[in-house]
């Protein structure tokens, strides 16, 4: 599994999202993707917003956002509040070697890393 955290923020709306649907249409995108943020979302806005991302910054494939979107996840939650990661955990459930990638200011790293690694 891919989780990324600050997934609703400008690295991951201009950057990523374009490479996760090129990873997708190329067959290359087998794994859950798990956006973590603090925007009040539901999955499905999170969909969304990567599509829209996709749109704006790569060109939206149809074929290839079907498999992204597939295996797009959301956890909604503060750094800060071990529910958030908890509920990570949760979602990450069966997941055998998940990476974290941190698409975030380094003011958070601390913490965030401090909590994935507990």
């Amino acid at each position: 599994a891919l989780v990324f955290f600050g997934a609703t923020g400008d690295l991951a709306y201009k950057k990523i999202f374009p490479a996760l649907q090129s990873m997708a249409g190329r067959g290359r995108l087998d794994f859950p993707v798990v956006g973590v943020a603090r925007s009040g979302w539901t999955r499905e806005q999170f969909i969304d917003h990567a599509r829209a991302s996709v749109s704006e910054n790569g060109g939206y494939v149809e074929a290839s956002f079907a498999i992204l979107a597939e295996h797009l996840r959301y956890v909604d939650g503060d750094y800060n509040d071990a529910a958030t990661f908890a509920a990570l955990r949760t979602e990450l459930a069966g997941a055998r070697r998940p990476v974290a990638y941190l698409a975030i200011p380094p003011g958070p790293f601390p913490v965030v890393v401090g909590r994935w690694c507990a």
